[in-house]
C-alpha cells in the first residue's frame, strides 16, 4: 500500500471512497515508491484496478479508445469507485491493471473493446505509451502487475 512522502493530514491513497471530497479535486501527492497521486471523482462507476481517463474537470471513468484517441490523462484506480464519488488514482510507479486475456509482459499496450482494461493487440485500437505489464496476464482477462510513468495517448 503506498502512503504521502508529502506533509499533509489525512491522505490514504487506498483508504476507500468518499461521498464529500477531503481534497481539492486535482490534488497530486506524492507517495512512497515513486508512486503520484491525482485527487478526482469518478464520472460513471469505476472497477478496481481499471485504466481510467480523467478530464480536465478532474472526472474519472474507464478508459475506451474513443478516450484515448481524445488525449486525456490516463491513470489507474487502485479500488473500485462509485459514480459520484470521491478517490485518488495513481499515475506513476508500480500499479495493477486490468488487462484481456494473455497480456504479455514488456510489450506496448494498446485500449481495448472492453471499458477499463487494455491489451497488447494492436488490431484498431490506439497505443498506449508510458504503461506496461511487469508480469503476463494468463488466458482471462482480469489484474495484472504494471508500472506506470504518466502514461498518455500515442496520437498526441
Amino acid at each position: 500500500m503506498a502512503y504521502t512522502t508529502q506533509s499533509a493530514i489525512g491522505i490514504d491513497f487506498d483508504g476507500g471512497t468518499a461521498s464529500t471530497p477531503s481534497q481539492p479535486l486535482g490534488t497530486r501527492m506524492v507517495g512512497t515508491d515513486a508512486s503520484t497521486w491525482l485527487y478526482v471523482t469518478a464520472g460513471s462507476a469505476v472497477a478496481q484496478y481499471d485504466v481510467v481517463a480523467v478530464t480536465e474537470a478532474y472526472s474519472a471513468v474507464p478508459i475506451t479508445k474513443a478516450l484515448v484517441d481524445t488525449g486525456e490523462l490516463i491513470a489507474v484506480a487502485p479500488e473500485a469507485i462509485t459514480s459520484g464519488e470521491y478517490a485518488w488514482v495513481q499515475l506513476n510507479g508500480v500499479c495493477t491493471i486490468n488487462v484481456l486475456a494473455s497480456a504479455a509482459a514488456d510489450v506496448i499496450l494498446y485500449s481495448s473493446a472492453t471499458a477499463g482494461s487494455l491489451d497488447d493487440t494492436a488490431t484498431s485500437h490506439t497505443r498506449v505509451d508510458g504503461m506496461k505489464l511487469t508480469t503476463a496476464r494468463g488466458g482471462t482477462a482480469g489484474s495484472a502487475p504494471a508500472i506506470a510513468s504518466y502514461p498518455k495517448s500515442f496520437v498526441i
